[in-house]
């Protein structure tokens, strides 16, 4: 009787110790709302209250899951980026030539970032830097300092390939998304392409191929 007894305990601690499973979709509803509300309001006038309404949750949901709404930001944009990052190393690493690749980067990178929600984000992201630019440290680290980091994983594996021929894949994956941006990242950020209905449009096609052309003729082999 008492070795029942202490099976029972026993397995009893063991359920209480792996808790109640995570509900992984709660967690993909709620980061999908932290995104709507700091990437059209704002990291500054969301609210954990706002996040969690518009989730369906309770404030107590989100605050077990993510802590802070610091923690939330990074996690969402990190989320948002993973998006990117997942076209890059399942779709551009595989088959294709290395400028296949280069220009399925180039015109992935383009569509992520002329979004009219990705354009409100960073202008509300660049006035609430001035006041709290610990947000702006959470935004590279969750997002651009990971999608160049992708990017060099690329050129890394086109080096031990040996299609091409690079000392500094770091300094070289800035050159190449440098001359993908141009300009046009300035005109986006200030409004002159506001009324660009096709993302992305024959301009921005016309632009990535020729960085990626320029970019293979200093690392490309002979």
């Amino acid at each position: 009787m008492s070795d029942r007894k202490s099976a029972k305990t026993k397995s009893a601690a063991n359920i209480k110790a792996l808790g109640r499973p995570v509900d992984t979709t709660k967690s993909a509803t709620i980061l999908d709302a932290a995104r709507h509300e700091f990437f059209n309001v704002g990291f500054a006038q969301s609210s954990i209250e706002s996040i969690a309404t518009r989730a369906g949750v309770s404030k107590v949901t989100v605050y077990n899951r993510f802590k802070t709404k610091e923690a939330l930001f990074a996690a969402a944009v990190s989320n948002e980026c993973a998006v990117m990052r997942q076209a890059l190393s399942v779709e551009a690493t595989s088959g294709g030539t290395i400028r296949e690749r280069l220009v399925h980067f180039g015109m992935e990178m383009v569509a992520f970032l002329w979004r009219d929600e990705m354009v409100r984000f960073e202008r509300h992201l660049a006035v609430e830097v001035e006041h709290n630019p610990e947000i702006g440290l959470l935004f590279l680290d969750a997002g651009p300092r990971r999608l160049h980091q992708a990017l060099s994983q690329l050129l890394d594996e086109a080096v031990a390939d040996g299609e091409l021929v690079i000392d500094d894949t770091d300094q070289a994956a800035e050159h190449l998304s440098g001359m993908i941006k141009g300009l046009a990242d300035l005109e986006r950020r200030f409004g002159a392409n506001v009324s660009m209905t096709k993302i992305p449009d024959p301009k921005a096609a016309k632009r990535v191929n020729s960085a990626v052309d320029l970019f293979l003729k200093s690392y490309g082999r002979d």
